[in-house]
């Protein structure tokens, strides 16, 4: 039994004889109860319902029968508003507003939708307008059944379900309006809706209320959420374009849910029977051959680079394959291909890359929806810090603060990554400065981090410089030798870390929980001195191609860290030491001439040819 209703049922003696009223308390209008919907036993969700300290024991020698039939009326439409304050909360019908706004500006005047925009107590239901109440029943209540028949039309006389008995009392007022005055089965529906909600007060209020009927309409929802996907418009785009196209280009900041897209595209693929392949930056010709009736749906995400711009050498022969996609063999092939904005922006300005100039193909990731924003935030704070501490204050922010934080977002991150920041690190959230420069902020947090809780700076900054730690592996040597990490101390300490961590699908690894977490670290790092040679010597190649550029680089994006003079003989070290050579084809770091030059001093004259024709 619910905890609430137990303690209200036995702290009846405290409150004075029965009836009596406590001159302390505000008057309330039922006595909650648990009780049946359709014989099946029900209790309240403790989300939604109103608090029972304002919920009055009434006097037990009330007569319905002794009342008009206007009284009886009057009560059923208040139980419509019971009803609703049972089951959807002041929040949820806050997110309704947004969730639901086009449908609802649509079906009632602004005046009837302002007391909702407002609401802001239990007490603000009353005010609620007797349709929009009815409305929001039928529509938004996930615990509600519809009645047999469905919502519009008189339910049968054996369906008793709290559905039915709604559309019911919508039915005899809309009659009553009609000037009818003898209804059926009024009786047995208030002893259903008492046995569920409890009394109405013998003094409720009975006012002429008009002879407006209650419409009865369907609301939808600005967008819906399908296997925790929230099916944006950017999202259902791209599914009807590759309808019409052989490939599309999903173009946005970082964070904005392009790797989201990916994965949800490749599963409305693969129940159609398609062969899913996945690559990471590059594609090749090879990829895009289709067997004869075959179908084949290509995903490849962070083309060109997961941070930057990256594989310099092998550009051309990403070119090759954009340039022939149309040419997959002889079955059918669908290419869905995510890139930043920033690496999109600079191949934009090459003539050569000229599968990325046609607009048609593109689909833009930066623009979401109030609804659509409201729909991501809530998922990802269910996931989030503040569900496993249910005493944080994070719980009860409202989603109009989120929707004014956003604001000032300068566009270079996604809305969905700054949620999703704000969902596991709060203090970014209160500071509307950190939105402006997310970066930044994160290079505090391991600056505090490297200072109070070095043990676990360094767990971070060992998984940011591998990509993935596999649970079970022996850690490289240089992980304990250098920053004191072991298997041992990553186990123990990981649950310290659930803000930048998260685990692989298959259980075996764990790894940044977003892209910017790396760069954040990376930057930090590469900036103190203490760490700067770690990283140089250490940090998965590829990070380092896609992020080091020279200081007169004239494409420098938001996500680019400059090569110092001090950084040279490391990085050269490494190229030569691990025969590396290649990455530096065509790279921009070519053309600083200091790198370059210590870099040729130390390469067989054999190699430097291949890298520098």
């Amino acid at each position: 039994m619910n905890k609430r209703i137990r303690s209200l049922r036995n702290n009846r003696s405290d409150r004075g004889s029965v009836g009596k009223k406590d001159d302390n308390e505000d008057s309330a209008l039922m006595n909650v109860t648990t009780g049946t919907d359709g014989g099946a036993t029900y209790e309240a969700n403790d989300t939604y319902m109103e608090p029972f300290h304002r919920v009055q024991v009434l006097n037990e020698q009330f007569s319905w029968n002794n009342k008009d039939v206007f009284w009886k009326l009057t009560a059923l439409r208040y139980y419509l508003m019971v009803t609703l304050k049972h089951y959807i909360g002041i929040d949820e019908l806050k997110d309704v507003t947004v969730l639901f706004k086009t449908s609802l500006l649509q079906h009632f005047k602004e005046s009837i939708l302002k007391e909702l925009y407002d609401i802001n107590s239990w007490d603000d239901y009353a005010k609620l307008d007797i349709s929009l109440v009815y409305n929001l029943l039928r529509n938004v209540c996930k615990h509600i059944t519809s009645p047999t028949r469905g919502w519009g039309y008189d339910p049968p006389s054996d369906d008793v379900n709290l559905g039915a008995d709604i559309e019911r009392i919508r039915s005899i007022w809309n009659r009553y309006c009609d000037s009818e005055t003898e209804f059926m089965h009024l009786d047995d529906i208030f002893v259903r809706m008492f046995d569920r909600f409890g009394k109405i007060s013998e003094d409720v209020e009975v006012q002429d209320s008009g002879s407006e009927k209650i419409m009865s309409v369907e609301l939808k929802p600005e967008c819906s959420v399908n296997d925790r996907v929230v099916l944006t418009k950017a999202i259902k785009l791209v599914l009807s374009s590759l309808k019409k196209e052989t490939f599309v280009i999903v173009k946005g900041a970082i964070g904005s849910g392009k790797t989201t897209c990916l994965k949800y595209v490749d599963e409305h693929y693969r129940g159609n029977q398609w062969e899913v392949k996945w690559k990471e930056e590059i594609i090749t010709s090879s990829d895009l051959y289709v067997q004869e009736n075959k179908k084949l749906l290509l995903c490849c995400d962070n083309l060109f680079g997961a941070y930057n711009r990256g594989q310099f050498a092998s550009t051309s022969e990403i070119i090759k394959a954009l340039e022939n996609l149309e040419k997959g063999g002889y079955g059918e092939l669908k290419v869905v291909l995510a890139i930043h904005d920033h690496v999109y922006d600079e191949l934009q300005k090459s003539p050569n890359v000229k599968a990325l100039q046609n607009k048609r193909v593109v689909v833009d990731f930066n623009e979401f929806s109030d609804a659509e924003m409201l729909l991501i935030f809530n998922d990802q704070r269910k996931q989030g810090h503040c569900t496993r501490d249910r005493r944080c204050p994070f719980r009860n922010v409202d989603f109009r603060s989120i929707q004014d934080t956003l604001k000032v977002n300068s566009g270079q991150i996604g809305d969905p990554l700054l949620t999703l920041l704000y969902s596991n690190l709060h203090d970014l959230f209160n500071k509307k400065e950190a939105t402006q420069n997310i970066v930044r902020e994160l290079c505090i947090i391991y600056q505090n981090m490297s200072e109070e809780t070095p043990e676990l700076f360094h767990i971070l900054f060992y998984i940011m410089m591998v990509g993935i730690h596999k649970l079970k592996n022996k850690l490289p040597d240089w992980a304990f030798e250098l920053i004191g990490i072991s298997n041992e101390k990553v186990e123990q300490n990981v649950c310290h870390l659930d803000a930048f961590l998260v685990g692989r699908i298959d259980g075996q690894g764990l790894q940044m929980k977003h892209n910017l977490f790396n760069f954040a670290l990376f930057k930090f790092c590469a900036d103190h001195t203490k760490y700067q040679s770690i990283l140089l010597q250490h940090c998965q190649f590829q990070m380092i191609e896609e992020i080091m550029r020279p200081v007169s680089y004239s494409t420098q994006s938001d996500f680019c860290v400059v090569l110092k003079e001090e950084m040279i003989p490391v990085l050269v070290s490494r190229v030569v030491g691990q025969n590396l050579h290649m990455f530096m084809k065509s790279h921009p770091l070519m053309d600083q001439s200091d790198f370059t030059e210590s870099l040729r001093n130390k390469t067989p004259p054999n190699v430097w040819k291949k890298i520098t024709n």
